[in-house]
Parts: C-alpha cells; sequence; structure tokens
C-alpha cells in the first residue's frame, strides 16, 4: 500500500462508496448483469475493476472443470469449454453481498490509482508470478486500465513484443514513462467531484499529504472481451527505436592541466482471455531494482552534477548488481587451495555442501526450500556463466532482495563459475 495515504480513511471511504451505490442500486434490481455494472458509478475506472475481478473468478472457475481422468488437450473440448465459459459471461448475475466487497476493493483500488499511479503500478508488476511479466499479463492489465493507460502501453511498447521481462525491467519502463510523460497523468480534481456526488470525499483526511496539482457482441464471443473494446482506436505509438536524424557527438571530458599524470599508464587511461506473447528481438536486459524507486510523479527532476564534479570530468556512479556480480567473476584465485576450490564441478546441486544448502534457502530465498530446488535446478540447465549470471541478478537477486556482499551470494557466484569454466 502506497504510503500516501491514511489506510484506515481509505478503506473507510471505499466501505462507505461501495455501501451507498449499492443500496441506491439494489432497491430497484435484486441482482444485476454485466452491462449494468460497466453504467453502475460515473467513474469508469472503478466499472471496470469490478468486471476485472469477476473475469479473474470466470477464468479460475474454467480450470475447475479440468480432470486427470478426460483429455482436455483435444481441440474439441478445448473449443467447448471455451464456447460454454463464454455463454456463461454473457449472464452475469451478481447479488448485492457478493457485489459491494468487490465494488469497496475496486473504488480502494481507484482512489490509489488516480492520487499515487506509481505505486499502483509498481504493486501490479511486482505481484506477478516469478517476478516475470509476460504480455498476457501486460494485455489484461492494458485491457483494464482506463486512467493513465498510456503507462502500460508505453511498458508494452519497450517490450518490443517480447514475451516476458522481468519485474525489475518492466519497473525501469515505468520509471522512464513517468518521467517522459508524466504531465500526461490525469488529474485528480475531476475524480474527486464524480466520487463526492455519492459521497463527499475529504482529501485532506484520505492522504497523509494533500497531492501537489502538478502533478452489441456476437453470442459466441465472451463479455469479458467486448466489455472493454474501445469505441474509437487508440493512436499508434512512436517506435521505440525512433531517433534524430543527426545527433552531435559526445566530447569526452577534458583532463586538468594543474593535474600532472605519475605515469605512461596514467596518460593512457581514458485469445480472449487466453492471450499468447510472440517471441521478438528486443533492447539488453537492464540492471535490476532491489528496490521500489522513489520517484515522485509530480516532482520529477534531472540530477544535477555540482562543481566540485565538473572540474575532475568524472563523475561517480555506484556500481550496478550485474556489475558487482560480473566483477567477481574476473578475480584470480591467490593461492593453490583457492585453485583447488574453484575446479570444475558438473553439477551444482551436488556440489553444495547440506551446510551450505540450509544457508543458501534461509538467507538467499527467504526459507523457501521449494523456490531454492527451482532455481537450483534451472540454473544446471543453462549452457554458460553469462546466462547463470543474467538469471540469479535479473531474476532471483531482485526477487529476494539478496546482500550482494553477504557470504551466502560470494559463495553462490564461485560454484557458478566452477560449474561454467
Amino acid at each position: 500500500m502506497s504510503n500516501k495515504f491514511n489506510a484506515n480513511a481509505l478503506t473507510e471511504y471505499s466501505r462507505s462508496y461501495a455501501r451507498r451505490v449499492a443500496a441506491d442500486f439494489y432497491q430497484q434490481h435484486s441482482t444485476i448483469s454485466g452491462q449494468q455494472i460497466l453504467s453502475l458509478t460515473p467513474i469508469s475506472q472503478v466499472n471496470l475493476f469490478v468486471i476485472s475481478s469477476l473475469s479473474d473468478k470466470w477464468r479460475a472457475d474454467a480450470e475447475k472443470f479440468r480432470s486427470p481422468f478426460f483429455d482436455f488437450s483435444n481441440a474439441d473440448v478445448q473449443e467447448a469449454l471455451q464456447n460454454f465459459m463464454n455463454i456463461v459471461s454473457q449472464h452475469i448475475f451478481v447479488r448485492r453481498e457478493h457485489l459491494e466487497p468487490l465494488l469497496a476493493d475496486a473504488v480502494r483500488r481507484t482512489i490509489v490509482m488516480i492520487f499515487d499511479p506509481r505505486a499502483y503500478f509498481d504493486e501490479i508488476l511486482r505481484s506477478q508470478p516469478e517476478f516475470t511479466l509476460t504480455g498476457e499479463a501486460l494485455k489484461q492489465i492494458t485491457r483494464y486500465t482506463k486512467i493513465n493507460q498510456y503507462i502500460p502501453l508505453h511498458i508494452a511498447q519497450r517490450m518490443n513484443g517480447r514475451p516476458f521481462v522481468y519485474v525489475n525491467q518492466a519497473l525501469n519502463y515505468l520509471d522512464e514513462a513517468l518521467t517522459q510523460r508524466g504531465h500526461e497523468l490525469e488529474h485528480y480534481d475531476k475524480f474527486v467531484g464524480l466520487f463526492s456526488e455519492k459521497v463527499p470525499m475529504d482529501v485532506s483526511a484520505l492522504l497523509r499529504s494533500h497531492v501537489p496539482d502538478s502533478i452489441p457482441p456476437a453470442p459466441n464471443r465472451s463479455f469479458f472481451d467486448t466489455a472493454t473494446e474501445p469505441s474509437i482506436p487508440p493512436a499508434p505509438l512512436v517506435p521505440a527505436d525512433a531517433t534524430p536524424e543527426a545527433v552531435a557527438p559526445a566530447i569526452p571530458p577534458q583532463p586538468d592541466p594543474t593535474l600532472k599524470p605519475t605515469s605512461e599508464e596514467d596518460m593512457a587511461s581514458g485469445g480472449p482471455m487466453f492471450l499468447n506473447g510472440s517471441a521478438g528481438a528486443g533492447p539488453e536486459p537492464v540492471a535490476p531494482v532491489s528496490q521500489p524507486s522513489q520517484l515522485q510523479t509530480g516532482a520529477i527532476s534531472q540530477p544535477s552534477i555540482t562543481d566540485t564534479d565538473t572540474s575532475s570530468g568524472l563523475v561517480d556512479t555506484a556500481p550496478s548488481l550485474n556489475d558487482t556480480l560480473r566483477e567477481s567473476a574476473t578475480a584470480e584465485p591467490a593461492t593453490i587451495a583457492e585453485t583447488f576450490h574453484r575446479a570444475p564441478i558438473e553439477s551444482i546441486a551436488r556440489s553444495i555442501s547440506l551446510n551450505q544448502k540450509f544457508r543458501f534457502i534461509n538467507q538467499l530465498f527467504n526459507g523457501n526450500t521449494s523456490a531454492y530446488n527451482q532455481a537450483i535446478e534451472e540454473i544446471d540447465t543453462l549452457n554458460n556463466y553469462g546466462q547463470a549470471l543474467d538469471l540469479i541478478s535479473y531474476r532471483y537477486a531482485s526477487q529476494y532482495l539478496w546482500d550482494m556482499s553477504s557470504d551466502e551470494v560470494s559463495e553462490l557466484v564461485e560454484i557458478l563459475k566452477r560449474r561454467f569454466s
């Protein structure tokens, strides 16, 4: 949950709004349909979030039909099951006791999206299984996003057709969208007015600090497909590889004439609900982010360089996680004992001692034995050290927030070098 909000006030307002809307609607109706949900409140995003929750339940119910006694991979069975679920989705039939909690959650999510979009999308991305954002998952996120939809669209553009990216890469794309297009964020004032038509919204009570001003379908189709189809196609995005025709060459930093090099070496240094993504070429993965970004959507600025920095022509930058791991790969053994311990091995699992295994599970995988076993098994199937390094850098180190200076990480890196030497 974003720390911008008073959690109790947010929960209470969401429930109060849901009670009021449900009471007004169910005075005249005993149940509500899908089409009625789409116009339930004047805030389209709230209505879409309710539909999204029903869609999740719809897909979960479809999985319950599967049984080990029948061949559900058969094409006829798959087609019949899909048609059945699509027809069922056309007959949404929800009573008040079931709708009200869905509506309260939709109100809460919408308020977070309005006042703190960075926190909202950060939470959505970090909740993805295996710390991986797939193309299919991103399509679902985009489909049910009405407010600030350009953010997931930007992430999809940066994925460039790849079937998945690791979540830390997607978080970088999120920061990129907010930095480059933060001025496009929808203002909260109009939504406060719409909410207040039913239940007055006190922004000062809802937030810890006030937000600055700057910031008809065919019968065989699913209702969830048609509910979110735009009436006007969105404008195409600018290609990710579009660049200016002419770019001025970079000017290297000039050495300080008052400093004299001490040696020659110094002078020389300088489907409706089941969509599949398709593979495609894209930019190289970026270094992982182990903590949520602190980027503020209301006050985005570029880092400054002090006079002291510019006088020397150098800017100190902290080494990335991937740099830290790669530097350790270039270190040479200092003793015969170290050389012996770095001898090649055929299996990572068999080379890890029992004591190491317990420490790796507890310190690197938060006590999750199955996650440890899965990681070791996956690493053992890779072809080279570079692939193994990328896997632990872009997935596990970021997902479990590893301390890169710990003994456990150093030992694991040594084992990887022995395995792929």
